[in-house]
């Protein structure tokens, strides 16, 4: 009898051992429960704050939707056919391409130079440390306009040092090519400290034998950095500059503050185009033709990417 009443809702196993019948079952079901209705509100939300926006937009990119004239009209891909013959819009992806790849690249090779100065011993290095974050952490307006008044041809002091140096003035700022190149370096000089800070970790980690290793065998300066720390350190370049590389695609409070897009349209990106288009000239449909085709330039890209990404972490 007491077998019996011990064993209600158990049952004994070949050795004698009693067993819970669901017990365990039941309570991982019920945690398991428990867990999908917590997430349940947050998943939610984030389909419905990312997907509806999404399918806003195609849908006002298939009419000519504009506040001021309502109501908007379905005209189906005739933005997408006006795009195609926009020479702004044109210009704009291509300058988009060109400022995120060159952007990215030089923030990679200084970055790990900064990261490896840094991570040298030095004194004041805590100092120089610390002053290293200051242009991240200034905000992008602030840098767009300082360096604005340093590319200016008639104050700035980059022209006046051309002037100098050459006896030659270069109006940075009013040339389709030089106002390309500010907009790069001070987009680099923003967030290059940013990367040296993420490889400076990096280096950190990185164990001091095989460095002696190295040196034993008879490895110079060059042949260390080449044959031990670029290898353990291109899958974090390989993750930022994929980061980098889709953060800056959407840039454009950079373009806004320091050249409005000019002179002409050259300097335009995508992001800037959309606004152009939606408070410039309310026409919100039109503006969501661009905001699609900076969708697909941040997918392919993107993708790209990631592919290099997955091909870095299958080789290390």
């Amino acid at each position: 009898m007491a077998q019996m009443a011990a064993g209600k809702g158990a049952t004994m196993d070949g050795q004698g051992r009693r067993k819970r019948r669901g017990r365990g079952t039941s309570l991982a079901g019920q945690r398991y429960l428990a867990a999908v209705l917590l997430l349940v509100p947050a998943v939610a939300l984030r389909l419905f704050t990312a997907f509806y926006p999404f399918v806003h937009t195609f849908y006002l990119a298939l009419t000519n939707y504009n506040p001021a004239f309502p109501p908007a009209q379905f005209i189906g891909f005739g933005n997408l056919k006006r795009m195609a013959t926009d020479a702004a819009v044109t210009s704009s992806i291509a300058f988009t391409i060109l400022f995120v790849l060159i952007s990215t690249l030089l923030e990679l090779v200084l970055g790990l130079a900064v990261g490896s100065l840094l991570n040298k011993p030095f004194k004041g290095r805590g100092v120089a440390r610390a002053a290293n974050l200051i242009p991240w952490a200034m905000p992008m307006v602030v840098c767009a306009l300082g360096f604005r008044w340093m590319f200016d041809g008639d104050y700035g002091i980059f022209p006046d040092l051309i002037w100098r140096v050459s006896g030659l003035r270069f109006p940075w700022l009013i040339n389709s090519w030089g106002s390309r190149a500010a907009v790069i370096i001070t987009n680099v000089w923003k967030s290059t400290p940013f990367l040296g800070l993420v490889f400076l970790a990096a280096l950190q980690g990185v164990p001091a034998e095989l460095y002696e290793a190295a040196r034993v065998d008879g490895a110079n300066a060059w042949q260390s950095f080449r044959s031990v720390t670029l290898p353990l350190l291109l899958p974090q370049a390989t993750t930022m500059g994929l980061f980098m590389l889709v953060w800056q695609l959407a840039s454009f409070d950079l373009i806004y503050t320091m050249t409005g897009g000019g002179p002409g349209f050259a300097t335009q990106v995508l992001a800037y185009n959309i606004y152009q288009a939606a408070f410039g000239g309310l026409n919100f449909g039109y503006a969501s033709a661009i905001s699609l085709a900076l969708f697909a330039v941040v997918f392919v890209m993107g993708g790209l990417g990631l592919l290099l990404y997955r091909r870095v972490e299958v080789m290390f």
